[in-house]
């Protein structure tokens, strides 16, 4: 939307750019990430079981209490919980380098390059921070 101007349509239509298209990018996958970790979650539980019963048949009614049963809070809450700052940063940088491309449609690859790039460091980054901070929340016993 730089390359093309579009941009700077919507500030001369008194359209604020920066709510109508970041504000809502950054809030879209600051959500939608923890639902698409869940549904991964789920899809993963369905395979598993899947798996284990083509090697040894198993009741759904067991596999499930084992599931249930082996999964601690400090498992659960934790994981779900970084989705929401990994989506925020994956929104807040995609935004950024959006904004900032230009030179055509070379400038908007480099863009989307980058943005990939940094927003994975900012992961990790972040991630390794969360890591340590879960340990101290919740120490291994």
């Amino acid at each position: 939307m730089k390359v093309t101007e579009q941009i700077d349509a919507m500030e001369v239509s008194a359209i604020n750019p920066f709510k109508f298209l970041v504000v809502t990018r950054v809030i879209a996958t600051t959500l939608i990430l923890p639902i698409l970790t869940m549904y991964v979650i789920f899809l993963s539980i369905i395979g598993c079981y899947i798996s284990i019963w083509m090697i040894q048949p198993m009741t759904v009614k067991l596999y499930i209490g084992a599931v249930v049963e082996s999964i601690k809070f400090g498992d659960l809450i934790p994981g779900l919980g970084k989705t929401f700052i990994f989506g925020y940063i994956v929104g807040l940088v995609g935004s950024f380098k959006g904004f900032n491309a230009d030179k055509g449609t070379e400038g908007v690859g480099l863009a989307s390059t980058t943005a990939v790039v940094v927003s994975s460091l900012f992961i990790l980054i972040t991630d390794m921070v969360l890591v340590k901070v879960t340990f101290w929340l919740w120490p291994m016993n």
